[in-house]
């Protein structure tokens, strides 16, 4: 038995069926209490993420959570010319990831600064 506990980390079903962990920029919230997530296109091939490196403890019902998008490049511009390029972002409540426990990687090189 290994005596390091496990960390619990949050996640999120991709359209492509993989797991990909979420990251937050900052702990401070979005909108009420709300904390906002994004995938950090680094963390998605992880060895950790592999199948049998995963263990699923519980999924949030809808009611725990919501999301919308960003535009990505910076917005309209050179980067995003048309304003298409979105990602999601991922809003949940930080009562909920304190009560369960949740590790939150902050990672403020995620920002869109406009």
């Amino acid at each position: 038995d290994d005596p390091t506990p496990q960390k619990t980390y949050i996640g999120a079903i991709q359209e492509d069926m993989t797991l990909a962990p979420l990251s937050a920029w900052t702990k401070e919230p979005a909108f009420g209490n709300s904390i906002e997530f994004v995938v950090d296109e680094e963390d998605r091939w992880m060895k950790e993420l592999e199948f049998d490196n995963v263990i699923i403890e519980r999924l949030l019902s809808e009611d725990l959570f919501s999301y919308g998008s960003r535009q990505v490049g910076g917005g309209k511009g050179l980067g995003n010319p048309h304003g298409e390029e979105s990602e999601l972002v991922y809003y949940i409540e930080n009562e909920v990831l304190e009560a369960k426990g949740v590790e939150i990687p902050i990672k403020p090189e995620l920002e869109i600064m406009w």
